[in-house]
């Protein structure tokens, strides 16, 4: 009885540790899960995907849920300096990026032209969606103290 207290407390103990590991909504995770791939050539159509996993490497990892939009067979991801996984991603790096089951290496590099035509696919895509964030002087912020990275294949 003693041992299927201690066996039941650390079965426990290690599902607590996993779902708080987990990324929901706003909060970074360290598991990105999804099938190992490698990137196709030509990324099928996305656009009905409204959110994506990234996974960012470091000591700790860090998994975000997060909106991208996809140009010229790229996929473009923008986050707030301040995040922790923007500051472990610096001007960029290896990511993974996780699309229904699978799971992609990709290359982010920051963007530093163009940064209007993605913008505007990405409020094309999500205003439908999301018309508060779009409708409201939120977008203003996020958008002024924000980066966007390209992800292409590694």
């Amino acid at each position: 009885m003693k041992y299927l207290k201690i066996v039941l407390g650390v079965v426990v103990i290690a599902l607590a540790v996993v779902v708080l590991s987990l990324p929901i909504t706003t909060t970074p995770g360290v598991f990105i899960f999804g099938n190992p791939s490698v990137a196709p050539e030509n990324w099928s159509d996305t656009s009905s995907i409204l959110e994506t996993k990234v996974r960012v490497p470091g000591i700790i990892p860090r998994v975000v849920i997060i909106w991208f939009v996809e140009i010229d067979n790229d996929f473009y991801i923008v986050g707030e300096n301040d995040s922790g996984w923007i500051s472990m991603l610096g001007n960029g790096g290896p990511i993974h990026m996780r699309i229904e089951d699978s799971t992609y290496p990709l290359l982010a590099t920051i963007v530093s032209s163009g940064i209007d035509e993605i913008l505007q696919a990405w409020e094309v895509k999500y205003i439908k969606d999301y018309p508060d964030f779009f409708n409201t002087s939120a977008v203003v912020g996020f958008l002024d103290d924000s980066s966007v990275y390209r992800l292409t294949r590694m």
